[in-house]
């Protein structure tokens, strides 16, 4: 490190020191490691501070470091350890084609840094959720959980530091948009959209504890939700809050919001109506559908353009980030395409669109194999927390770059981890089929007696919670 001081700066010696640090701490102890990463990675972008490493070709910040940090271990954890990650996990065939896919790519795209960039995010969250599901047992099941609430302390404080204040990522198109510790506002917002997945699912629970408490802090997320500005996450979260209000058939809760949120609209919600009225005019006035003064002016002309050449490579695509370049072509500037679907099959064809709607149809099935049994208590809880978060995966990924956003998608890899393990332990029970993947993977006899006794009580109609 004082070599690295010494010769090539302190932008290098910090990064030698993330590496060195992390690497010692997740060999002294992988799962504290883990946890401490969940609970920090919300902080990514605040503890980056937009400092950059130039390194040849390769130009990253303090962040991106994390980033290249989580994917490096992920190799070392099953090529050095010699783990299989194919054991009691749905989705490393179907993803580890897709990020295959990508990762391939890289030799016909047309830019190094931005390829290699895109190709890692895409996999530190999924090295990330097959580390984590290697070391679930029933005490780091709630660990997890635990560590998913602790990221959330800086920023949510530091979200609400910034709508007292007037401050935030920039005035853009007459709103300041609050994005606390990320680097833009809709970072901000689907993660906490994924934040409100969890926390409501846990506050509906009969099971949970300092419902007073809970409620506070999802009153805290959907505030700050709203100050983010961004339509599509106010969507998804609507979206979540019906679904688990509806499964555990608190129907008088939709009804109390309904009503509130009217009232709430008419006294203080006049920007957030601007907000979604700006839209429709854009859509009722066809001169400007390009307007690229606009959000959605210019994502319209980018996603046109983004078809239209689809069709020049439709089958394997144009190469891991090649949207972004297409985007110096047509704005003079570096710009994701705000659409997932259209980028996976502007920059991997036709078969890498089929790659990832087979990752998203195996994330909803994981997540619905064992609430298609009607279980309402903490052992299906996490699955309905995960089908809301992949519900809001499909949804914001037609608006916005969640791909690239793996300081959010990690916590529903984390989530996506907790599923499997429940499901593996209600199928040894035969509470559900048991998958192929599954056969092998093994569970304490504690486990199972756990296990047995929740299907038992889940079972009785008096388990089920009160309308």
């Amino acid at each position: 490190m004082a070599l690295a001081l010494a010769f090539g700066g302190p932008h290098y010696m910090a990064a030698l020191a993330i590496v060195g640090v992390g690497g010692g701490l997740f060999l002294a102890n992988p799962k504290a490691f883990i946890l401490v990463f969940l609970a920090v990675i919300a902080l990514r972008n605040f503890v980056a501070g937009g400092d950059r490493i130039t390194i040849g070709g390769f130009d990253f910040d303090l962040g991106g470091l994390v980033n290249v940090l989580a994917t490096g271990i992920g190799f070392v954890y099953f090529l050095v350890l010699w783990k299989n990650p194919f054991k009691g996990r749905s989705l490393t065939v179907p993803y580890g084609a897709f990020l295959g896919l990508f990762a391939v790519s890289m030799f016909w795209a047309s830019e190094d840094r931005w390829s290699s960039r895109f190709v890692t995010r895409l996999a530190a969250p999924f090295f990330t959720y097959l580390i984590i599901s290697d070391m679930l047992d029933r005490k780091m099941v709630r660990q997890v959980i635990t560590a998913i609430y602790a990221s959330s302390v800086i920023p949510i404080l530091y979200g609400f530091y910034q709508w007292a204040t007037g401050q935030g990522n920039e005035v853009t198109e007459g709103y300041v948009r609050v994005n606390s510790s990320f680097f833009h506002p809709a970072h901000f917002s689907m993660y906490l959209t994924f934040l409100f997945c969890l926390a409501y699912a846990e506050f509906l629970d009969e099971e949970r504890k300092n419902r007073g408490l809970r409620f506070l802090y999802i009153v805290a997320l959907v505030a700050l939700e709203i100050s983010t500005y961004t339509r599509i996450s106010w969507v998804a979260m609507l979206v979540c809050w019906i679904y688990l209000s509806w499964i555990y058939k608190k129907r008088t809760y939709l009804l109390a919001g309904a009503i509130g949120g009217a009232f709430g609209l008419v006294a203080f919600g006049g920007g957030i109506l601007a907000r979604m009225s700006d839209a429709g005019a854009i859509f009722e006035s066809g001169a400007e559908m390009y307007d690229l003064n606009t959000s959605i002016g210019w994502r319209l002309y980018f996603w046109d353009e983004l078809v239209r050449r689809f069709w020049e490579t439709p089958w394997l695509g144009h190469g891991a980030g090649s949207s972004v370049m297409l985007g110096v072509e047509l704005f003079g500037q570096e710009a994701a395409p705000h659409n997932g679907y259209l980028r996976v099959a502007y920059e991997t064809g036709g078969i890498g669109l089929a790659l990832f709607a087979w990752v998203l149809l195996t994330m909803l099935w994981q997540g619905f194999r064992l609430i298609r049994k009607q279980s309402y208590g903490g052992l299906a809880m996490v699955s309905h927390v995960y089908v809301t978060m992949t519900l809001s995966y499909v949804m914001l990924n037609a608006t916005d770059n969640i791909l690239e956003y793996y300081e959010v998608a990690i916590y529903q890899w984390a989530i996506l981890s907790l599923v499997e393990y429940n499901n593996v332990r209600a199928s040894r029970k035969g509470y559900i089929p048991a998958a192929r993947f599954e056969q092998d993977v093994e569970l304490a006899d504690e486990e199972l007696v756990d296990i047995e006794a929740q299907i038992l009580a889940e079972a009785e109609p008096a388990a089920e919670p009160a309308r």
